[in-house]
């Protein structure tokens, strides 16, 4: 029976991860002729983002400190992982998985704070060269 882990996405949509058999894209790669058809995963999965967070409200629209939870094969997760190491999903924690729910919540509470970039404006703190709309 295969053991599932939560992976959470902080992607506003969320992200489809794909496993790809490697061998075969060197041979892609190195091939004298262009092939032209794109690379088919042998498997993949669809996260969910932000915007399925239980506590997002698309009135409100905020997306700071929510994330979309997925329940994934560890043994996929693991894969995935390893073929993306450096991929700036991993490295900037977009993308990232806890062994239960409970930790989930634990870890994304330590990144509430931290910005994806992802994020809109806060209305009432705008940059200094942006102003609000006026409305008649």
């Amino acid at each position: 029976m295969a053991k599932f882990i939560t992976v959470l996405c902080r992607l506003p949509s969320g992200v489809e991860l794909e496993l790809h058999d490697l061998d075969s894209l060197k041979e892609r790669a190195n091939s004298a002729a262009p092939i032209g058809l794109a690379s088919v995963p042998r498997q993949s999965v669809l996260l969910n983002g932000a915007k399925h967070d239980p506590t997002y409200h698309p009135a409100e629209g905020r997306l700071l400190g929510r994330a979309g939870r997925t329940q994934v094969e560890e043994d996929f997760w693991n894969e995935w992982l390893k073929q993306n190491e450096r991929n700036d999903l991993v490295t900037r924690k977009l993308v990232f998985a806890e062994a239960s729910p409970t930790k989930a919540d634990a870890a994304l509470a330590e990144l509430s704070k931290e910005r994806t970039g992802l994020e809109g404006n806060d209305p009432d703190n705008l940059p200094k060269d942006v102003s609000k709309l006026e409305k008649e």
